[in-house]
């Protein structure tokens, strides 16, 4: 059995009756992916070229080449165990650098952080608020506007749903730029049909019982990205419209309730059968309003992500590859940031898993020899 890393295109959704997209979604910002949004919000909130802006150890380096690109200055600062930033810490940041004027605050995995405390820190001394809640996306629409404290958020959907763009910016300061706006689509409608195509054509290759996951198959992906000519993607500040597969989704909430229900009952299945096996989960239990990205094993042996990936498992690392070069430089100096990369082991838990495959998660993990 093959277990996607990611959902599949529903197409019951796609090819159903169009409705309008909940009021929920007017006025935002749309863009191919979440680090457009990111740059051209910074912009938007007035940060000039030369700025600092505080950004936790732990992220992509996708996420800020743009920032460092423009021309902004990042200042790294370790999370601490509990995926926080430090309130300490930035505190005696803002006293030592009064160039810094946004701080970075990234939501992980679905778990929306309390930012209380660091955000009363940032209102003090005149600092931005940015929430990056790229991987919570599902947890996002259960939030109410009281939760919401950042000058402005973040999203990716790509990163919940199965479609190609998906990077969103949502303004809750008042004083701002105005943001450009073009008539294009973030995706053309053969992006969008190439997207589409690719991912059922995946869904074959699996249902044919081939580890798309296996060591192989990754070599040859990887010779392939090479070869083919993809489209090309900078960074863009201007703002486009959503896709028509995006619309179709936003546009449906019942497949929105629907896969929110599937995501928490599959978290909560495999993590009690987890934990009954003996393993060390980074988090047991959820509330009501959060939805998880993924069920996150602690891997403090190592070689589990390998060993799922073999047994044809989707699992996945963050940000593995993609952690920035000045933070994997100075391990002394992020050890909670190297030690997350390493040691997190991410389960896919999304829509498209249903208990079939969620036993499959377990019998393979029974297996595991710690």
């Amino acid at each position: 059995m093959i277990v996607l890393s990611r959902p599949l295109p529903n197409i019951k959704t796609l090819f159903g009756i169009q409705v309008k997209s909940s009021k929920v979604y007017d006025n935002l910002f749309y863009f191919r992916q979440g680090r457009d949004a990111l740059l051209s919000g910074l912009i938007a909130l007035g940060l000039q070229k030369g700025d600092n802006i505080i950004v936790p150890a732990y992220i992509c380096k996708s996420a800020i080449q743009p920032l460092q690109a423009y021309g902004f200055d990042l200042v790294f600062v370790d999370i601490g165990k509990d995926l926080e930033l430090p309130v300490d810490a930035i505190k005696k940041m803002f006293v030592k650098d009064k160039s810094i004027k946004a701080l970075l605050i990234v939501h992980y995995f679905g778990l929306m952080q309390n930012i209380d405390k660091v955000v009363n820190i940032c209102q003090e001394y005149g600092v931005k608020v940015v929430e990056d809640a790229s991987h919570s996306f599902m947890s996002q629409l259960l939030r109410d506007k009281d939760s919401v404290k950042g000058d402005i958020e973040i999203l990716s959907i790509r990163k919940s749903l199965p479609i190609v763009d998906g990077g969103v910016l949502k303004i809750n300061n008042d004083e701002y730029n105005p943001i450009k706006t073009c008539n294009s689509q973030c995706v053309s409608i053969v992006g969008d049909i190439r997207y589409l195509v690719l991912r059922l054509f995946e869904k074959l290759v699996t249902v044919l019982g081939i580890n798309i996951y296996s060591q192989l198959i990754n070599n040859i992906k990887i010779k392939l990205r090479g070869k083919i000519n993809t489209e090309a993607h900078d960074f863009n500040v201007e703002a486009c419209q959503p896709s028509g597969q995006l619309k179709k989704y936003l546009g449906k909430k019942k497949y929105l309730q629907s896969a929110q229900c599937k995501i928490s009952n599959n978290f909560n299945q495999l993590s009690q059968a987890l934990v009954s096996l003996g393993f060390s989960l980074f988090v047991e239990s959820i509330e009501d309003d959060i939805i998880p990205q993924a069920c996150i094993i602690y891997d403090s042996e190592g070689g589990l992500s390998d060993y799922l990936r073999l047994q044809g498992i989707g699992v996945w690392q963050w940000p593995s590859e993609e952690m920035p070069e000045e933070v994997m430089q100075n391990a002394s100096r992020y050890p909670n940031a190297i030690l997350f990369d390493k040691k997190l082991v991410l389960l896919p838990i999304h829509q498209s898993i249903g208990s079939k495959q969620i036993n499959y998660i377990i019998q393979v993990l029974s297996g595991w020899q710690r």
